[in-house]
């Protein structure tokens, strides 16, 4: 008897943008999700941009037009009357999600990654924001979230009513197989400290002046998107303490040149205020580097007991925090290997295999194609 494919459609867009954060989780996960589907009866069809409709492998995608946008889908419901679904299931795969299935009995699974909007914004742009998440929320079948911190806020902001939450971690990039490239713009081999990300208020750059004042004869290497007044101030700040010279903002880098940074800093330095997950400490972990992180949100429970913390951003504390830490990875035996060690808790392939497991239990179906088959025999 031939059976219709189970169709789940994953909304991959944001993986036309693969310098953010959200645009590495669309893009590693979607290609981890499609081999565990396909291995598990389920037909994973992407959600992207033109540009991406051949990174992943698979039979069907779904092009990210206008009016697939869940505000003018609004329209069209009555449609659902006259049509049953062609999609089992819709994995919304973050909480700023603007696609949703048209028929209103395709089932949905909604990944949130962080409410940072209760910290970042305020006023009407607090009420706005968590209306729209509410609205998701009713919309799904299931929760998911990507650290236990964020599973917190959700549970203290917004009704699950019988929803099911489900914490899954982010993976890791395989960047075994990235070649390390030297940056051309770095000219001398001074040691440096190195982070990652937007040069945003939220990841408190900032901070790392003092200490870099601190520690004479280290540079401060910083890549990400480096266009906002944020950047400016930072540099503008860096000459008023007298260390311009050994701050670099270079702007995006590429993924060879990003993998020498992590393999050849002194250190990865991240005092980010609000992280739903984080996922540079894990790749500097996971080429073995100490890592200095805020103990803020999720940093933590990502970090681990191997990464260091800063409680406050004093200039006194920064520099007693780096100095210890500096001593105990260099004087502790193999602190290396254990960092990457606690890194390899994270790993794609182990997501997949969760969200899979989420999937089928949302659709009603047995956990395993070996039971499939055992019902169907019986």
């Amino acid at each position: 008897m031939h059976h219709s494919p189970i169709r789940v459609v994953l909304d991959l867009e944001k993986s036309r943008n693969r310098c953010s954060g959200l645009g590495q989780f669309a893009y590693h996960l979607g290609r981890a999700l499609t081999t565990e589907m396909t291995a598990r009866g389920l037909e994973p069809v992407p959600l992207v941009a033109a540009a991406q409709e051949h990174d992943f492998e698979t039979q069907d995608t779904l092009l990210a037009k206008a009016w697939r946008k869940e505000m003018f889908q609004r329209w069209y419901r009555w449609t659902q009357m006259i049509t049953p679904p062609d999609t089992a299931l819709w994995h919304a795969t973050h909480q700023q999600a603007r696609y949703l299935p048209l028929n209103s009995k395709t089932k949905v699974v909604l990944t949130i990654h962080d409410l940072n909007y209760l910290r970042e914004k305020n006023g009407k742009k607090i009420v706005r924001e968590h209306r729209r998440i509410a609205r998701l929320i009713a919309r799904a079948d299931a929760v998911t979230v990507i650290s236990r911190f964020v599973a917190e806020e959700v549970q203290q902001h917004f009704d699950l009513g019988n929803r099911p939450l489900r914490v899954i971690y982010n993976g890791r990039p395989e960047t075994s197989q990235i070649p390390a490239e030297r940056p051309t713009w770095l000219s001398e081999d001074r040691p440096f400290l190195f982070s990652i990300g937007i040069i945003d208020r939220k990841k408190n750059f900032h901070v790392l002046l003092d200490l870099l004042r601190n520690l004479p004869g280290r540079n401060l290497i910083v890549a990400g998107q480096n266009d906002s007044d944020y950047a400016i101030e930072i540099l503008r700040t860096a000459a008023h303490l007298g260390v311009a010279d050994r701050v670099i903002l270079p702007g995006p880098v590429s993924d060879e040149q990003r993998q020498w940074l992590y393999e050849n800093c002194e250190s990865f330095v991240f005092p980010s205020l609000t992280e739903g997950f984080g996922l540079p400490p894990i790749e500097a972990m996971t080429v073995g580097k100490p890592v200095f992180l805020a103990r803020r949100t999720s940093l933590p429970e990502v970090g681990g007991k191997k990464a260091f913390y800063w409680d406050d951003f004093s200039a006194e504390h920064m520099l007693d925090v780096y100095q210890q830490g500096m001593e105990t990875f260099q004087q502790v035996p193999n602190y290396a290997d254990q960092l990457k060690q606690s890194a390899a808790r994270f790993c794609w392939r182990n997501a997949a295999r969760q969200y899979v497991d989420l999937y089928r239990e949302v659709l009603n179906l047995p956990s395993t194609l070996r039971d499939e088959a055992r019902l169907a025999a019986a």
